[in-house]
């Protein structure tokens, strides 16, 4: 790795004024103030290039049908999306209670047969049309007993899948309703707490509970297949991952709050190998949380996967072995696209990543407040790759646009509420959900 110092510009005394151009538009990102080093010397995540000696080159932009579930579909392999490069927004809706000082809004919306479907904060399922945002049904997911009420995690995801709607709640119950009407089809209690959104293909349903035990249900009928515990982390974060299945391999691999990272096969729950995602270097006060919150990737025959507090890396999918690691921590999905992985660190920092090396080929800095007030409890999302830009979000209001090819901050936006989800696109329409569970669509 070189030892050079990369400087990028940081926005210290931006005025973020919403604009009266759209995201994407030709007005620019206007930085002020002083420009420094972004990169700490000595740094692990400077860049490993000399500016301008990578010429990254993606794939061509294409029009997803649908964004099924967490990730976008079961491998949380969606690549270069496309959507109008000069978005506006075309409608908002509300579905339904966001978060609050109790509850948390941690789903974010799927998309299929042109329609979006969303859980709230109080597990209540809603269908809106994607052209218009008009509502077409809803239905409250209630728990088994009065007890789980209680719960301040009640809706924990969604997913799309053969005509229905999947959904995990607090209360521990899987949902199975129909896609048209809401109505539910099926039922299925786990006995401990969910969290997290399922997934879903190949006629099952694979849900992860609180407690670290991995289920798989038919998707028809709710019968379980089979499950396997792993151990349990009483130290960790809300919301976690989903896991990641490939039907090429038969193969589940899955992330728990213990930081370890699991391979399964997939029609038998059969364990392959595992992995600890730990690192040696304390990068914060939270750095005893070992949970690994970002979903997995698989690539292929790789998997790409990052800690919270640990180290990105990519595993070869049918051994387990380490193909290549760099130190961070993420609570972001690794972005893949090409040749490139894209990810967004627990420190704002954007990087580009050769996924064949883990060679660093930029890092940029997201600005995310002036003073130190303004940046106390800012989350950030992303990044999304849609037509040439990558999309990240703040959970104090922002949507910034970034080259994926130089990390240069193209453009960005401002909602009145938080985005603390990663943007969802289908269809050419981007969808971003805000802490107060409204859906602002943009074409």
């Amino acid at each position: 790795m070189k030892n050079k110092n990369y400087k990028l510009a940081v926005l210290l005394g931006m005025s973020f004024l919403m604009s009266g151009c759209g995201l994407f538009g030709k007005e620019k990102l206007d930085i002020d103030g002083e420009r420094i080093n972004v990169i700490r010397e000595n740094s692990n995540l400077s860049p490993d290039y000399e500016p301008g000696e990578v010429k990254i080159k993606l794939p061509a932009p294409y029009i997803n049908p649908k964004w099924s579930q967490n990730g976008g579909n079961s491998m949380h392999l969606m690549g270069h999306l496309s959507a109008d490069s000069k978005l506006r927004e075309e409608w908002d809706s509300s579905f339904g209670e966001g978060s609050s000082k109790r509850d948390f809004l941690i789903a974010a919306p799927v998309i299929s047969n042109k329609v979006v479907f969303t859980i709230d904060a109080d597990a209540v399922v809603s269908a809106f049309r994607l052209d218009n945002g008009k509502r077409i049904w809803e239905t409250e997911l209630e728990p088994t007993n009065d007890e789980a009420e209680e719960v301040s995690l009640k809706g924990a995801g969604i997913a799309a899948y053969d005509r229905k709607i999947y959904a995990t709640t607090g209360f521990g119950d899987v949902f199975c309703l129909d896609m048209r009407t809401g109505d539910i089809k099926w039922r299925k209690q786990t006995g401990v707490p969910i969290r997290i959104a399922p997934t879903v293909n190949n006629n099952r349903v694979f849900v992860q509970g609180f407690d670290n035990t991995v289920f798989a249900f038919d998707a028809q009928n709710g019968e379980e297949l089979w499950k396997n515990q792993t151990e349990f982390e009483v130290t960790t974060l809300v919301g976690g991952a989903s896991p990641a299945f490939s039907s090429d391999y038969d193969v589940l691999i899955t992330a728990f709050s213990n930081g370890e990272l699991r391979a399964f096969k997939a029609s038998t729950g059969t364990p392959l190998w595992a992995d600890l995602l730990v690192s040696q270097r304390r990068t914060n006060s939270l750095a005893d949380i070992t949970a690994i919150k970002a979903n997995p990737v698989i690539d292929g025959s790789k998997v790409f996967a990052v800690g919270y507090n640990s180290v990105l890396t990519a595993i070869d999918l049918r051994t387990g072995e380490r193909i290549w690691e760099r130190e961070l921590g993420s609570n972001n999905q690794p972005w893949v696209a090409g040749n490139y992985v894209y990810v967004l660190t627990n420190d704002f920092e954007l990087l580009a990543f050769n996924k064949e090396n883990g060679r660093i080929v930029w890092n940029t800095t997201i600005p995310y407040g002036e003073e130190d007030d303004d940046k106390s409890g800012v989350f950030a999302s992303g990044p999304v790759l849609v037509d040439n830009r990558l999309l990240v979000t703040t959970s104090n209001g922002y949507v910034f646009a970034v080259s994926p090819y130089t990390g240069e901050i193209i453009s960005y936006i401002s909602t009145d509420d938080g985005v603390e989800l990663a943007p969802v696109v289908a269809d050419g329409i981007t969808i971003f959900t805000t802490n107060d569970a409204d859906i602002l669509a943009y074409k």
